[in-house]
């Protein structure tokens, strides 16, 4: 696959998530918001800023992590808006960097048995117009904004996995570029399955994430009083219109407890194929679309 054509969207897209950004960053380190962190520190809302900002991977930051700096911010609702605007960025960015998601090229390598080797399009990409430290998971993650005043905002702490609804369609084309041993004998098994069994899950490892209970002061444009929302970075509410919402936090070890409760799985236990972390749904919801 060339890559060229891709290149300017990507370009273009990430340079105005950067003026996004630094538009955003500068108003709110500049502004009367009232911060509240779980480390609560001199220069809250500079470290905040950082948070926001940070889309780029450090010299020792692990792969596939990102900062998390809970806590709550009220802000204007000129602010508001300008958040909105970084998120809008941001799925613009993320919209582009996903149709090439489950692509990859071949680049040059020095001192390996092959003298190639195959990597995701996106990173060849950013590699190309010099921005291979951008953290993916970073720029994709929006900023959390309550549209609705809060009264209360409780942080917990959950060990969770992802499972993502497959076509065996889109799990057929995803294998299609593979250079797993057992890629070729997956797609013959995706192929062997019962034409109705149109769907099988991709589960993902689990993982620790943070969320935030929210409850309102009056009911949301969508009639509910209670969301609950990822919270990884600080949540924004609009100031000045009603008192600043309770905040708790997590007990500081509740990062490690042991989950309390395990719900009965959807899928087999033994995974359908090999070269990806794919299982079948268990019976009697095989067949068709689940909700």
């Amino acid at each position: 696959m060339q890559i060229s054509p891709h290149l300017p969207d990507v370009a273009r897209t990430l340079e105005a998530l950067d003026r996004g950004l630094l538009s955003f960053v500068n108003a709110l380190a500049h502004s009367d918001a009232v911060c509240v962190l779980e480390r609560p520190a001199q220069g809250a809302i500079r470290v905040a800023c950082e948070a926001y900002s940070t889309i780029h991977y450090g010299m020792e930051d692990k792969m596939n992590t990102s900062v998390v700096c809970p806590g709550a911010i009220g802000v204007s609702t000129d602010l508001l808006k300008l958040a909105q605007s970084v998120n809008d960025l941001k799925a613009d960015f993320k919209a582009v960097c996903t149709r090439l998601s489950q692509v990859k090229v071949r680049v040059p390598v020095k001192g390996g048995e092959s003298p190639t080797r195959a990597i995701p399009a996106i990173r060849a990409i950013l590699r190309n117009i010099q921005r291979s430290d951008v953290n993916l998971l970073a720029a994709y993650r929006k900023i959390p904004i309550l549209k609705t005043p809060p009264v209360l905002i409780t942080f917990t702490r959950a060990f969770t996995r992802a499972v993502y609804q497959k076509s065996v369609d889109e799990l057929y084309t995803m294998l299609l570029p593979s250079e797993h041993p057992k890629a070729s004998a997956d797609r013959a098994r995706l192929q062997s399955l019962d034409p109705r069994e149109t769907y099988l899950a991709l589960v993902m490892q689990r993982y620790r994430n943070l969320r935030a209970n929210v409850f309102y002061a009056r009911l949301d444009a969508r009639g509910r009083g209670r969301v609950q929302i990822a919270a990884e970075l600080p949540i924004l509410y609009a100031k000045d219109r009603h008192e600043a919402p309770e905040i708790r936090f997590p007990e500081p070890d509740s990062a490690t407890a042991t989950p309390a409760r395990s719900r009965q799985s959807k899928t087999e236990t033994t995974p359908f194929l090999e070269s990806l972390p794919v299982y079948r749904y268990n019976m009697p919801a095989r067949h068709g679309r689940r909700t």
